[in-house]
Protein backbone atom coordinates (compact mmCIF):
# COMPACT_ATOMS: atom_id res chain seq x y z
CA UNK A 1 0.00 0.00 0.00
CA UNK A 2 1.38 3.45 -0.92
CA UNK A 3 0.53 6.54 1.13
CA UNK A 4 0.79 9.93 -0.62
CA UNK A 5 0.45 13.38 0.97
CA UNK A 6 2.21 16.51 -0.27
CA UNK A 7 4.69 17.75 2.31
CA UNK A 8 4.42 14.69 4.53
CA UNK A 9 7.58 13.56 6.33
CA UNK A 10 5.98 10.55 8.03
CA UNK A 11 2.77 8.54 8.26
CA UNK A 12 1.04 6.61 11.04
CA UNK A 13 -1.34 3.81 10.13
CA UNK A 14 -3.34 0.97 11.63
CA UNK A 15 -5.80 -1.69 10.52
CA UNK A 16 -9.04 -1.29 12.50
CA UNK A 17 -7.31 0.61 15.31
CA UNK A 18 -5.26 -2.39 16.48
CA UNK A 19 -1.80 -0.91 17.09
CA UNK A 20 -0.45 2.13 15.24
CA UNK A 21 2.73 1.89 13.12
CA UNK A 22 4.87 4.87 12.05
CA UNK A 23 6.89 5.02 8.82
CA UNK A 24 9.05 7.81 7.34
CA UNK A 25 8.05 9.46 4.06
CA UNK A 26 10.24 10.39 1.13
CA UNK A 27 8.93 13.09 -1.13
CA UNK A 28 5.55 12.82 0.59
CA UNK A 29 5.27 9.08 -0.10
CA UNK A 30 5.72 5.82 1.79
CA UNK A 31 5.02 2.22 0.72
CA UNK A 32 4.22 -0.44 3.32
CA UNK A 33 3.30 -4.11 3.34
CA UNK A 34 0.11 -4.96 5.25
CA UNK A 35 -0.82 -8.17 7.05
CA UNK A 36 -4.53 -7.98 7.93
CA UNK A 37 -5.62 -10.24 10.77
CA UNK A 38 -8.63 -11.54 8.87
CA UNK A 39 -10.10 -12.00 5.42
CA UNK A 40 -13.18 -10.15 4.21
CA UNK A 41 -13.75 -6.44 4.88
CA UNK A 42 -10.98 -4.44 6.56
CA UNK A 43 -10.42 -0.76 7.37
CA UNK A 44 -7.04 0.98 7.01
CA UNK A 45 -6.65 4.25 8.96
CA UNK A 46 -3.85 6.69 8.09
CA UNK A 47 -2.56 10.07 9.39
CA UNK A 48 0.08 12.15 7.61
CA UNK A 49 2.49 14.49 9.47
CA UNK A 50 4.56 17.39 8.17
CA UNK A 51 8.02 18.48 9.33
CA UNK A 52 6.48 20.49 12.18
CA UNK A 53 4.44 17.60 13.53
CA UNK A 54 1.08 18.81 12.25
CA UNK A 55 -1.38 15.93 11.89
CA UNK A 56 -3.64 15.55 8.88
CA UNK A 57 -7.29 14.61 8.92
CA UNK A 58 -7.53 10.83 9.17
CA UNK A 59 -8.05 8.90 5.93
CA UNK A 60 -10.11 5.71 6.20
CA UNK A 61 -9.74 3.17 3.40
CA UNK A 62 -11.96 0.10 3.10
CA UNK A 63 -10.72 -3.01 1.31
CA UNK A 64 -11.45 -6.73 1.06
CA UNK A 65 -9.06 -9.65 1.53
CA UNK A 66 -9.73 -13.00 -0.21
CA UNK A 67 -10.61 -15.87 2.13
CA UNK A 68 -8.20 -18.57 3.15
CA UNK A 69 -8.35 -22.10 1.76
CA UNK A 70 -10.36 -23.56 4.62
CA UNK A 71 -13.99 -23.70 5.62
CA UNK A 72 -15.40 -20.83 7.65
CA UNK A 73 -15.78 -21.52 11.35
CA UNK A 74 -19.18 -21.02 13.04
CA UNK A 75 -20.35 -17.41 12.74
CA UNK A 76 -17.29 -16.58 10.63
CA UNK A 77 -17.83 -14.89 7.24
CA UNK A 78 -14.26 -13.84 6.50
CA UNK A 79 -12.07 -16.93 6.84
CA UNK A 80 -10.21 -15.98 10.02
CA UNK A 81 -12.10 -18.32 12.36
CA UNK A 82 -13.60 -15.48 14.43
CA UNK A 83 -17.32 -14.63 14.75
CA UNK A 84 -18.61 -11.76 12.62
CA UNK A 85 -21.82 -9.79 13.04
CA UNK A 86 -24.37 -9.06 10.32
CA UNK A 87 -26.83 -6.20 10.77
CA UNK A 88 -29.51 -4.32 8.88
CA UNK A 89 -28.53 -0.77 9.76
CA UNK A 90 -30.72 2.26 10.40
CA UNK A 91 -30.82 3.01 6.66
CA UNK A 92 -31.99 -0.53 5.84
CA UNK A 93 -28.64 -1.73 4.44
CA UNK A 94 -27.14 -5.15 5.14
CA UNK A 95 -23.72 -4.61 6.73
CA UNK A 96 -20.96 -6.98 7.84
CA UNK A 97 -19.18 -5.97 11.05
CA UNK A 98 -16.08 -8.14 11.19
CA UNK A 99 -15.09 -9.48 14.58
CA UNK A 100 -11.56 -9.48 15.97
CA UNK A 101 -9.81 -11.23 18.85
CA UNK A 102 -11.79 -11.31 22.07
CA UNK A 103 -15.07 -10.38 20.40
CA UNK A 104 -13.97 -6.89 19.40
CA UNK A 105 -15.96 -5.20 16.64
CA UNK A 106 -14.83 -2.36 14.43
CA UNK A 107 -16.11 -0.92 11.16
CA UNK A 108 -18.93 -2.33 9.08
CA UNK A 109 -18.94 -2.63 5.30
CA UNK A 110 -21.75 -3.20 2.83
CA UNK A 111 -22.61 -6.89 2.60
CA UNK A 112 -25.28 -7.11 -0.13
CA UNK A 113 -25.09 -6.35 -3.83
CA UNK A 114 -26.59 -7.10 -7.21
CA UNK A 115 -24.88 -7.79 -10.53
CA UNK A 116 -26.03 -6.60 -13.94
CA UNK A 117 -26.42 -9.75 -16.05
CA UNK A 118 -25.24 -7.98 -19.21
CA UNK A 119 -22.37 -5.81 -17.98
CA UNK A 120 -21.36 -7.65 -14.82
CA UNK A 121 -21.40 -4.32 -13.01
CA UNK A 122 -21.86 -4.66 -9.25
CA UNK A 123 -24.19 -2.36 -7.31
CA UNK A 124 -24.10 -2.26 -3.52
CA UNK A 125 -27.18 -2.01 -1.31
CA UNK A 126 -30.24 -3.10 -3.34
CA UNK A 127 -32.95 -0.62 -2.44
CA UNK A 128 -35.58 -1.63 0.14
CA UNK A 129 -34.45 -5.27 0.07
CA UNK A 130 -33.76 -5.67 3.80
CA UNK A 131 -36.17 -3.00 5.05
CA UNK A 132 -39.47 -1.85 3.61
CA UNK A 133 -40.09 1.81 4.55
CA UNK A 134 -43.72 1.53 3.44
CA UNK A 135 -44.55 -1.16 6.01
CA UNK A 136 -41.76 -0.54 8.53
CA UNK A 137 -40.80 -4.22 8.38
CA UNK A 138 -37.16 -5.33 8.50
CA UNK A 139 -35.71 -8.66 7.46
CA UNK A 140 -34.93 -11.38 9.96
CA UNK A 141 -31.31 -12.48 9.43
CA UNK A 142 -29.07 -15.19 10.86
CA UNK A 143 -25.85 -16.96 9.89
CA UNK A 144 -23.85 -19.86 11.25
CA UNK A 145 -21.75 -21.72 8.64
CA UNK A 146 -21.90 -23.17 5.14
CA UNK A 147 -25.35 -24.44 4.17
CA UNK A 148 -25.10 -24.46 0.35
CA UNK A 149 -23.41 -25.41 -1.96
CA UNK A 150 -20.81 -27.04 0.26
CA UNK A 151 -18.02 -24.62 -0.60
CA UNK A 152 -17.09 -23.93 3.04
CA UNK A 153 -18.29 -20.33 2.90
CA UNK A 154 -20.81 -19.10 5.45
CA UNK A 155 -24.29 -18.46 4.08
CA UNK A 156 -27.12 -16.22 5.28
CA UNK A 157 -30.66 -17.31 6.17
CA UNK A 158 -33.21 -14.50 5.98
CA UNK A 159 -36.89 -13.69 5.94
CA UNK A 160 -37.35 -10.59 3.80
CA UNK A 161 -39.92 -7.90 4.64
CA UNK A 162 -42.40 -9.47 2.23
CA UNK A 163 -42.54 -12.57 4.46
CA UNK A 164 -40.55 -14.99 2.30
CA UNK A 165 -37.67 -17.19 3.46
CA UNK A 166 -34.38 -17.31 1.55
CA UNK A 167 -30.84 -18.61 1.68
CA UNK A 168 -28.15 -16.22 0.42
CA UNK A 169 -24.92 -18.07 -0.50
CA UNK A 170 -21.80 -16.34 0.79
CA UNK A 171 -19.24 -15.13 -1.75
CA UNK A 172 -16.21 -15.67 0.51
CA UNK A 173 -15.62 -11.96 1.02
CA UNK A 174 -18.18 -11.48 3.78
CA UNK A 175 -20.96 -10.39 1.44
CA UNK A 176 -23.88 -11.80 -0.53
CA UNK A 177 -25.14 -11.50 -4.11
CA UNK A 178 -28.88 -10.93 -3.78
CA UNK A 179 -29.42 -12.28 -7.29
CA UNK A 180 -28.09 -15.70 -6.21
CA UNK A 181 -30.55 -16.21 -3.35
CA UNK A 182 -32.44 -19.49 -3.10
CA UNK A 183 -36.07 -19.82 -1.98
CA UNK A 184 -36.42 -22.07 1.07
CA UNK A 185 -39.01 -24.82 0.90
CA UNK A 186 -40.61 -25.88 4.17
CA UNK A 187 -42.45 -28.99 5.44
CA UNK A 188 -46.23 -28.74 5.20
CA UNK A 189 -46.68 -28.38 8.97
CA UNK A 190 -44.21 -25.49 9.36
CA UNK A 191 -45.56 -22.03 10.18
CA UNK A 192 -45.51 -19.48 7.36
CA UNK A 193 -42.33 -17.35 7.35
CA UNK A 194 -44.49 -14.23 7.45
CA UNK A 195 -45.42 -15.21 11.03
CA UNK A 196 -41.84 -15.69 12.24
CA UNK A 197 -40.56 -13.20 14.80
CA UNK A 198 -37.05 -14.59 15.38
CA UNK A 199 -34.69 -17.00 13.60
CA UNK A 200 -31.39 -18.51 14.75
CA UNK A 201 -29.08 -20.66 12.64
CA UNK A 202 -27.53 -23.21 15.00
CA UNK A 203 -25.57 -25.60 12.77
CA UNK A 204 -26.38 -29.30 13.01
CA UNK A 205 -27.90 -30.05 16.42
CA UNK A 206 -29.86 -33.17 15.39
CA UNK A 207 -26.93 -35.24 14.13
CA UNK A 208 -28.00 -35.66 10.50
CA UNK A 209 -25.07 -33.59 9.17
CA UNK A 210 -27.39 -30.92 7.78
CA UNK A 211 -28.00 -27.35 9.05
CA UNK A 212 -30.82 -26.64 11.46
CA UNK A 213 -32.74 -23.48 12.34
CA UNK A 214 -34.69 -22.55 15.47
CA UNK A 215 -37.36 -19.89 15.38
CA UNK A 216 -40.22 -18.20 17.13
CA UNK A 217 -43.59 -17.66 15.42
CA UNK A 218 -45.89 -15.69 17.67
CA UNK A 219 -46.03 -17.68 20.92
CA UNK A 220 -44.63 -20.82 19.27
CA UNK A 221 -41.10 -22.25 19.34
CA UNK A 222 -40.02 -24.42 16.39
CA UNK A 223 -36.99 -26.33 15.11
CA UNK A 224 -36.44 -26.76 11.37
CA UNK A 225 -33.96 -29.55 10.70
CA UNK A 226 -32.14 -31.24 7.84
CA UNK A 227 -31.64 -28.38 5.38
CA UNK A 228 -30.52 -29.75 2.02
CA UNK A 229 -31.44 -29.12 -1.60
CA UNK A 230 -33.19 -25.89 -0.68
CA UNK A 231 -35.54 -27.69 1.71
CA UNK A 232 -35.83 -28.26 5.45
CA UNK A 233 -36.81 -31.89 5.84
CA UNK A 234 -38.63 -31.67 9.18
CA UNK A 235 -40.42 -29.05 11.28
CA UNK A 236 -40.73 -29.84 14.99
CA UNK A 237 -43.08 -27.85 17.21
CA UNK A 238 -41.15 -27.40 20.44
CA UNK A 239 -43.82 -25.40 22.30
CA UNK A 240 -47.12 -23.89 21.19
CA UNK A 241 -47.91 -21.16 23.70
CA UNK A 242 -45.05 -19.90 25.91
CA UNK A 243 -42.68 -17.98 23.62
CA UNK A 244 -44.39 -14.69 22.86
CA UNK A 245 -42.22 -12.90 25.44
CA UNK A 246 -39.21 -15.20 25.43
CA UNK A 247 -36.14 -14.95 23.19
CA UNK A 248 -33.74 -17.63 22.00
CA UNK A 249 -30.22 -16.45 22.82
CA UNK A 250 -28.29 -19.54 21.75
CA UNK A 251 -28.44 -23.28 21.18
CA UNK A 252 -24.97 -24.57 22.01
CA UNK A 253 -23.11 -26.63 24.59
CA UNK A 254 -23.06 -24.51 27.77
CA UNK A 255 -22.19 -27.06 30.48
CA UNK A 256 -19.39 -28.83 28.62
CA UNK A 257 -21.00 -32.24 28.07
CA UNK A 258 -20.80 -31.90 24.26
CA UNK A 259 -24.60 -31.78 23.97
CA UNK A 260 -26.36 -28.59 22.77
CA UNK A 261 -28.29 -26.63 25.39
CA UNK A 262 -30.95 -23.95 25.02
CA UNK A 263 -30.06 -20.49 26.34
CA UNK A 264 -33.06 -18.19 26.56
CA UNK A 265 -34.25 -15.04 28.31
CA UNK A 266 -37.56 -13.74 29.61
CA UNK A 267 -38.01 -10.37 27.91
CA UNK A 268 -40.23 -9.03 30.71
CA UNK A 269 -38.62 -10.04 34.03
CA UNK A 270 -35.07 -10.17 32.62
CA UNK A 271 -34.16 -13.66 33.81
CA UNK A 272 -31.76 -15.69 31.67
CA UNK A 273 -32.02 -19.48 31.75
CA UNK A 274 -30.14 -22.45 30.35
CA UNK A 275 -32.07 -25.62 29.54
CA UNK A 276 -29.52 -28.42 29.41
CA UNK A 277 -30.22 -30.92 26.65
CA UNK A 278 -30.03 -34.68 26.76
CA UNK A 279 -27.77 -36.47 24.25
CA UNK A 280 -29.25 -37.20 20.84
CA UNK A 281 -28.79 -40.15 18.50
CA UNK A 282 -25.16 -39.37 17.58
CA UNK A 283 -22.28 -37.77 19.44
CA UNK A 284 -22.66 -33.99 19.66
CA UNK A 285 -26.37 -33.98 18.90
CA UNK A 286 -29.32 -33.27 21.19
CA UNK A 287 -32.63 -35.02 21.76
CA UNK A 288 -35.03 -32.24 20.71
CA UNK A 289 -37.62 -33.49 23.20
CA UNK A 290 -35.32 -32.44 26.05
CA UNK A 291 -35.33 -28.84 24.82
CA UNK A 292 -39.10 -28.58 24.41
CA UNK A 293 -39.93 -28.19 28.11
CA UNK A 294 -37.91 -27.73 31.28
CA UNK A 295 -39.40 -30.94 32.67
CA UNK A 296 -37.87 -33.02 29.89
CA UNK A 297 -34.40 -31.48 30.09
CA UNK A 298 -31.39 -32.67 32.03
CA UNK A 299 -32.12 -30.60 35.15
CA UNK A 300 -34.87 -28.08 34.39
CA UNK A 301 -34.47 -24.41 33.52
CA UNK A 302 -31.40 -23.28 35.44
CA UNK A 303 -30.99 -19.60 36.27
CA UNK A 304 -28.12 -18.13 34.27
CA UNK A 305 -28.42 -14.38 34.87
CA UNK A 306 -30.66 -11.43 35.68
CA UNK A 307 -31.28 -7.91 34.31
CA UNK A 308 -31.65 -9.24 30.76
CA UNK A 309 -35.07 -7.71 30.15
CA UNK A 310 -35.89 -6.16 26.78
CA UNK A 311 -36.03 -2.79 28.52
CA UNK A 312 -32.38 -3.16 29.60
CA UNK A 313 -30.86 -5.26 26.81
CA UNK A 314 -32.17 -4.61 23.33
CA UNK A 315 -30.22 -7.43 21.68
CA UNK A 316 -28.59 -10.57 23.09
CA UNK A 317 -26.73 -12.80 20.65
CA UNK A 318 -25.06 -15.98 21.79
CA UNK A 319 -21.86 -16.48 19.79
CA UNK A 320 -19.08 -19.11 19.68
CA UNK A 321 -16.37 -18.89 22.33
CA UNK A 322 -13.98 -15.96 21.76
CA UNK A 323 -12.35 -15.91 25.19
CA UNK A 324 -10.67 -19.31 24.91
CA UNK A 325 -12.41 -20.99 27.85
CA UNK A 326 -14.62 -23.24 25.72
CA UNK A 327 -17.88 -21.58 26.84
CA UNK A 328 -20.05 -19.74 24.28
CA UNK A 329 -19.97 -15.95 24.68
CA UNK A 330 -22.59 -13.23 24.21
CA UNK A 331 -22.75 -9.96 22.30
CA UNK A 332 -25.30 -7.66 23.91
CA UNK A 333 -26.58 -4.23 22.91
CA UNK A 334 -27.73 -2.23 25.90
CA UNK A 335 -30.77 -0.02 25.56
CA UNK A 336 -29.28 2.80 27.64
CA UNK A 337 -26.56 3.85 25.18
CA UNK A 338 -26.96 1.49 22.22
CA UNK A 339 -23.38 0.28 22.62
CA UNK A 340 -22.41 -3.36 22.09
CA UNK A 341 -20.68 -5.27 24.88
CA UNK A 342 -19.08 -8.70 25.17
CA UNK A 343 -19.88 -11.19 27.95
CA UNK A 344 -17.68 -14.19 28.77
CA UNK A 345 -20.04 -16.39 30.82
CA UNK A 346 -19.04 -19.20 33.14
CA UNK A 347 -20.75 -22.60 33.10
CA UNK A 348 -23.19 -21.26 35.69
CA UNK A 349 -23.78 -17.57 34.93
CA UNK A 350 -23.53 -14.87 32.30
CA UNK A 351 -21.68 -12.65 34.78
CA UNK A 352 -21.13 -8.92 34.07
CA UNK A 353 -20.08 -7.53 30.71
CA UNK A 354 -16.33 -7.65 30.11
CA UNK A 355 -15.95 -4.59 27.89
CA UNK A 356 -17.58 -2.43 25.26
CA UNK A 357 -16.59 -3.72 21.83
CA UNK A 358 -18.44 -1.10 19.80
CA UNK A 359 -19.37 2.25 21.34
CA UNK A 360 -21.57 3.56 18.51
CA UNK A 361 -25.27 3.91 19.38
CA UNK A 362 -27.06 1.09 17.56
CA UNK A 363 -30.54 1.61 18.99
CA UNK A 364 -31.76 2.50 15.49
CA UNK A 365 -30.35 -0.67 13.88
CA UNK A 366 -33.21 -2.77 12.51
CA UNK A 367 -31.88 -6.35 12.63
CA UNK A 368 -29.01 -8.40 14.03
CA UNK A 369 -27.84 -11.85 13.04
Amino acid sequence: MTFVSTGATRFRYTIEGLGWTEVPATGGKATVSLAPAHAGPNWLLVHAYDAYGNQSVRTDYAFYVPPRDKADAPWDTSGDGLPDLLIVDAAGKLMNCVGSEGGELYGCLGAAYTKDARTGETTLHPADHWYDPATGKAALITHYADAFPGDGTTDLFAVTPDGKAWLYPGDGYGSFDVGERIAIRLPSNAPAPSTWTQIRAVGDITGDRHPDLVLRAGAQFWTLSGYTGGTFREATLMNSDAWARREIVNVADINGDKTPDLLWRNLDNGNMYVRHGRPGPVSGSVDLVSLKLATGSLNGDVGYGTNWSEANVATALGIPDVSGDGIPDIWARLRSDGATRIYHPSRASTGPSVKTVLSVDWNAVKAFG
